[in-house]
């Protein structure tokens, strides 16, 4: 049974990161999104034990693994879909940099996700009335990890696609399709081209 669970937890954990990669055509972003939906879990044991004292750990702990996938995937893509968005404003609105492009994104996305992410936790929270043990420790450990994985979220996404988009992109291609081979083959063919007419007009000096 447990095998069974786990075996099931890295299907979805799986299937997840590869959705990931076909949204966001990057594998960096795709392991910094999913890696920040697996610590939300150690961080939440730890407020919900250390701190609260929850120690019952029941079945239902299991469903909070698929629920969180699919709550923290909305939230990434919520803000790769602004940061994306904002590159079609006028270059004027942002001067150029990356910074202000990242705070529009942020601004436009921590914000949405900041409310969807606080009904949700707070709709299981109501669980804590609940008489039964196994859907109170549910509850509680379900409207913790919802804020949780929202504050990893705005924390460390921007920073990553930042990063990404600074010293990994357009620095290793994984097909002959992706814009970054494109980039290197018209660059050779400019080259190409102006040896060949440096190389035109050395010979016509000569004559």
């Amino acid at each position: 049974m447990i095998l069974s669970d786990v075996l099931f937890s890295i299907v979805a954990v799986a299937f997840v990161f590869f959705y990931f990669i076909i949204h966001m055509r990057s594998k960096f972003l795709s392991s910094v999104g999913t890696s920040i939906i697996l610590f939300s879990f150690p961080v939440t044991v730890c407020i919900t034990e250390g701190i609260g004292g929850v120690t019952y750990v029941g079945n239902l702990q299991i469903i909070a693994i698929y629920m969180v996938l699919g709550i923290a995937a909305d939230d990434i893509f919520v803000f790769i879909d602004a940061w994306k968005r904002s590159a079609f404003l006028s270059d004027e609105v942002f001067q150029g940099k990356k910074t202000r492009r990242m705070a529009y994104a942020f601004r436009s996305s921590a914000r949405a996700m900041a409310i969807t992410s606080s009904t949700t936790s707070v709709a299981f929270f109501a669980n804590i009335f609940s008489p039964l043990l196994p859907i109170k420790t549910f509850g509680i450990f379900s409207g913790v990890i919802i804020p949780v994985n929202f504050i990893l979220v705005i924390l460390f996404m921007p920073p990553g696609v930042i990063l990404y988009e600074e010293y990994i992109a357009d620095k290793f291609c994984c097909c002959f399709k992706c814009d970054c081979f494109k980039k290197k083959v018209k660059k050779s063919g400019i080259n190409e081209d102006e040896e060949n007419d440096r190389a035109s007009s050395t010979e016509s000096k000569e004559e």
